[in-house]
């Protein structure tokens, strides 16, 4: 072995075994206001908690090497993060396990990242606002501080063939934000991060880091990589509005034309920007919504399943019960009769990401 390997095989050994955090993050910056969780002190992370009218968000913060930080996003809010000041030299590496994410670039850009899709891009564009348009987002966030990489560092990944420059200036030519869509290569990648045993997280993550970098130093970018579609900020305004009138009354039925008229806008247009903002379709996304009203009705109130099927738009209780049970594995009824089982000391079953 070369004296050059040996010595950044040394510093590889030093920097796996340093367990000290960092007094603060430099990716803290992108959320904004948040409050350090102090009854949840551990000595490996630290967890920070958000809060706004929208909702809450939890957020656990791992250092993997000094200038790489791993973030755990739990969020159950619209948004976090208004006019986010990043450092120009950085690296920003997104993967999305659930729900949706708007990333809004500037006053007019907005663009998003569907579960399981990868997005990089640099520091250098400045990002003024994260959106989750599902309110919920759970997922991965990675930052690289370049002129926070010690040298002993640098040398591992010269070592394993890991080019940051490549990523910096090619991925994320121009200043732009990459995304790939969901691949097996991302899930294998990102999906046991989401499951490893916390007493092996810390070292895993190291690992995993230096095969998500060896992963993007072999893209070629003009068949992998695609750039991020982005949807002019206006109409995604006009598209939200859609969504908020919509849910207002979820008895009332409204067909695309009708929307179309109302809000001025073509049916090709709102058919086209309400599936890239939500994901999907106007009719599943309300069918959707109408759902969640409806277990929400089941676990807080009293009303029979026929009313709760009126409340939220089914004149036909059987069809309601039918879409229930198609959507959650079991009936309203069940579904009540499980959560009240659960509230009497029953062990639930389920698993909350």
């Amino acid at each position: 072995m070369h004296s050059y390997e040996k010595q950044a095989l040394s510093g590889a050994i030093e920097i796996l075994s340093q367990s000290e955090l960092p007094d603060r993050f430099e990716g803290m910056k992108l959320y904004g206001f948040s409050e350090e969780a102090k009854d949840e002190l551990r000595q490996d992370c630290k967890i920070f908690r958000l809060s706004n009218e929208t909702g809450h968000g939890k957020i656990t913060v791992y250092q993997v090497f000094p200038g790489i930080e791993l973030y755990y996003n739990d969020m159950h809010m619209g948004y976090c993060n208004q006019n986010q000041a990043t450092a120009k030299n950085m690296i920003e590496i997104n993967h999305c396990l659930i729900g949706r994410f708007e990333c809004s670039f500037g006053e007019n850009s907005c663009c998003y990242m569907a579960e399981g899709d990868l997005s990089i891009s640099s520091g250098m564009k400045k990002k003024s606002n994260s959106c989750f348009p599902l309110n919920h987002y759970h997922g991965i966030s990675i930052i690289i501080n370049l002129d926070e990489l010690l040298p002993e560092v640098r040398r591992i990944m010269e070592l394993l063939n890991i080019d940051l420059k490549y990523i910096q200036t090619y991925i994320c030519e121009g200043n732009r934000c990459c995304i790939m869509r969901a691949n097996p290569s991302i899930e294998h990648i990102f999906s046991e991060l989401y499951h490893v045993r916390e007493k092996r997280k810390p070292g895993y993550m190291k690992i995993k880091m230096l095969e998500l970098l060896l992963f993007l130093s072999d893209l070629n970018t003009a068949d992998e990589v695609l750039q991020m579609d982005y949807f002019n900020r206006n109409q995604v305004a006009l598209i939200k509005e859609v969504a908020s009138y919509i849910t207002e009354d979820l008895t009332t039925h409204h067909t695309i034309e009708q929307l179309s008229q109302k809000f001025e806008i073509s049916t090709t247009a709102l058919k086209k920007c309400f599936r890239g903002v939500y994901g999907t379709s106007v009719y599943s996304y309300l069918r959707t919504y109408r759902l969640q009203v409806a277990q929400k009705l089941l676990l807080e109130t009293e009303l029979s399943v026929t009313d709760i099927a009126s409340k939220i738009g089914y004149e036909n209780p059987n069809k309601f019960t039918s879409a229930f049970k198609e959507t959650y594995g079991s009936s309203p009824t069940e579904f009540r009769k499980s959560v009240r089982l659960d509230r009497n000391g029953s062990v639930w079953s389920g698993e909350e990401i």
